[in-house]
């Protein structure tokens, strides 16, 4: 008894080994270029939700643009990681009037899967985490203002559009989500942000 069960155990690991080769030789057969960075100019468009303790006061957070740039690491032809960097500055507003504003920082870094790796179109979606970062925040009626930074999840989908030989075209979407609290005179307030960040932009490969 205890032979055949060595026997099936030496048969399982040289079956692993044989697997692990395998799989070695093909990512080893397959020629990628491993980095890429992009510029994008996006459209950052807030779905925020406000603490029902301000909600008379019809506090909103503005329609932002700005620009981006990410860097993006591939360790297979399908499988990828994105740092997305960028800053953009957003209007606060009260019942249609300005009330301040404040800079975002969110630095995303997500894990990416491209099902079409290497045709003229491939698409991919993907999912990770995000870091808001609010600084000089204004707010009028409260000098002690401040928006705390968060961490959570984002999601991803997109496009990349080949054009030239490592040169490529892309459409991309994001969703933050973005749970913190503001502090005005004293007292803290829900507030969620979560936008939606589209992107278009051009992108290179090495």
């Amino acid at each position: 008894m205890r032979d055949m069960w060595r026997g099936k155990f030496v048969t399982i690991i040289l079956s692993a080994f044989v697997a692990f080769t395998v799989m070695t030789g093909i990512a080893a057969a397959e020629e990628f270029k491993q980095f890429g960075v992009r510029m994008r100019a996006l459209a950052v468009i807030p779905d925020q939700t406000v603490d029902d303790k301000l909600s008379a006061f019809e506090v909103r957070t503005k329609f932002a643009e700005a620009p981006e740039l990410d860097l993006e690491y591939f360790f297979t032809r399908k499988i990828s990681t994105e740092l997305i960097l960028g800053v953009v500055k957003s209007d606060i507003t009260s019942k249609g009037s300005s009330l301040g504003s404040t800079w975002l920082l969110p630095p995303t870094l997500t894990f990416k899967y491209h099902p079409f790796a290497g045709s003229l179109i491939s698409p991919y979606v993907g999912v990770g985490a995000t870091w808001v970062i609010p600084f000089k925040e204004r707010i009028d009626i409260a000098p002690d203002a401040k928006i705390y930074a968060n961490v959570s999840w984002a999601a991803q989908a997109g496009a990349d559009i080949a054009l030239a030989n490592n040169l490529y075209f892309n459409l991309d979407f994001k969703y933050l989500n973005d749970d913190t609290k503001i502090r005005l005179n004293g007292v803290k307030y829900n507030l969620d942000l979560n936008p939606y960040v589209i992107g278009v932009g051009v992108g290179y490969r090495f």
